[in-house]
């Protein structure tokens, strides 16, 4: 009998500072996660496969969810003007302020993994 193979969760991390993502790309890939690194929401939507021109901030968020056909999206930022109702108005599943440590960010992803997860699929096998 064929053990049932489980589908690794992939992360579309968008981040400028290279520092940070590449840190946050190891770790993550450490976690088990497949990633997926843009330095801004243009190169985001490039990875997604979209086109799109430029646009304003939220309505190149909205295209970055929106290409992510249904695939939770947590929002990391040092933005502090916008709360977490600003966001999930918009459809994304969570918000982190930066500066945030690692646990944070996987106890986030985790639960917003398990909460979008179909019934009866954990987030992680």
């Amino acid at each position: 009998m064929l053990a049932a193979q489980t589908e690794v969760p992939t992360i579309l991390l968008i981040e400028d500072d290279r520092a940070i993502r590449e840190l946050l790309e190891e770790c993550l890939g450490g976690e088990g996660y497949a990633v997926t690194t843009a330095t801004d929401g243009a190169a985001a939507r490039d990875a997604l496969a979209e086109q799109r021109p430029h646009a304003e901030r939220w309505a190149q968020l909205e295209a970055i969810r929106r290409a992510a056909h249904g695939a939770p999206t947590i929002i990391c930022t040092a933005h502090r003007a916008n709360t977490y109702a600003d966001y999930a108005a918009r459809g994304f599943s969570a918000l982190l302020t930066k500066p945030f440590d690692l646990e944070a960010l996987l106890a986030v992803i985790v639960h917003t993994l398990t909460c979008a997860a179909p019934a009866g699929r954990g987030a992680r096998q």
